[in-house]
């Protein structure tokens, strides 16, 4: 992993460029193909920046999520290689981390009975 502890980061050099990569990510049938998201994911776009970037919200719905889960961002981010490629980087994030009943993160004080 690289960025935050809670971030989960994938690089890579794509043999495309970044309108075609684009396109795989904000064409239904194409994104569908592509990232093969669960039928239990709802996608929806934050922020969009034509040929750059591009984030969405991702949540879980249906039977089985995780009860309480928090919703997460996934963004892409698109340069365009000197070979015509694309360098391609993929973070996914929650919005906000739960804090462990049993960490020792400081929190609001208790009160002693």
């Amino acid at each position: 992993m690289t960025g935050q502890d809670n971030e989960i980061v994938f690089e890579c050099a794509l043999d495309a460029p970044p309108e075609k990569v684009w396109r795989a990510l904000t064409i239904p049938e194409y994104l569908a193909r592509w990232l093969k998201p669960d039928q239990h994911i709802d996608l929806a776009v934050v922020t969009a920046e034509e040929n750059k970037s591009l984030t969405y919200r991702w949540r879980e719905s249906g039977q089985g999520a995780i009860v309480g889960a928090e919703d997460s961002v996934v963004t892409f981010e698109l340069t365009p290689m000197h070979d015509g490629g694309t360098w391609f980087k993929l973070t996914h994030a929650p919005l906000a981390l739960p804090v462990a009943a049993n960490s020792n993160q400081r929190g609001p004080m208790m009160l002693a009975a």
